[in-house]
């Protein structure tokens, strides 16, 4: 959804959003968006982004692989626009804590989509898990532990773990 800057009010311009959106650009699975906003004009060709916004992400677990939902319950969106020119001629500099959300349009539209993915891509789990006690894939056969066992030796029951030749060498200086 494109907002031209000329339709925001000097008043403000308030949003329901209702999308479906690839997160991650790869068509893994949808994410569904809801979000409230309100797109308030401010000095020098600035805006203001406020509201809130819920999702749900079609996420693939880090050890079995398999795909499960992911809610991100009702979150807090506070970002200020401003526009791309305002950068030019400026020498560069460390970004103190109230420029962290700060983001840049340029031309004469806003796609405030883009900008609450921005903040869910930020929201999801670097490893994400269906369940904190899953027990992964066997790197032999490839099954499922959390469904049942397979008869492949352990990685710890054939060489010792992944750092017993340091307890090897540790042995040799001793």
């Amino acid at each position: 959804m494109v907002i031209k800057i000329n339709d925001i009010p000097p008043e403000g311009l308030v949003l329901e959003l209702s999308e479906k959106l690839d997160m991650l650009g790869e068509g893994a699975g949808p994410a569904t968006l809801e979000a409230d906003i309100t797109i308030t004009p401010a000095i020098g060709g600035a805006f203001r982004i406020t509201g809130s916004y819920r999702a749900q992400a079609d996420l693939e677990c880090s050890r079995c692989l398999k795909r499960f939902p992911f809610r991100i319950s009702e979150s807090a969106l506070e970002i200020d626009l401003q526009p791309g020119a305002s950068l030019k001629g400026q020498a560069e500099h460390e970004l103190d804590r109230a420029e962290l959300d700060v983001e840049f349009y340029h031309g004469d539209e806003i796609e405030p989509v883009e900008l609450i993915r921005e903040q869910l891509l930020l929201a999801l789990p670097m490893v994400p898990l269906h369940s904190e006690n899953c027990k992964g894939l066997c790197p032999v056969c490839g099954t499922d532990w959390n469904e049942r066992e397979c008869g492949c030796p352990r990685m710890k029951e054939q060489v010792g773990g992944p750092f017993s030749a340091l307890k090897d060498i540790l042995k040799k200086k001793e």
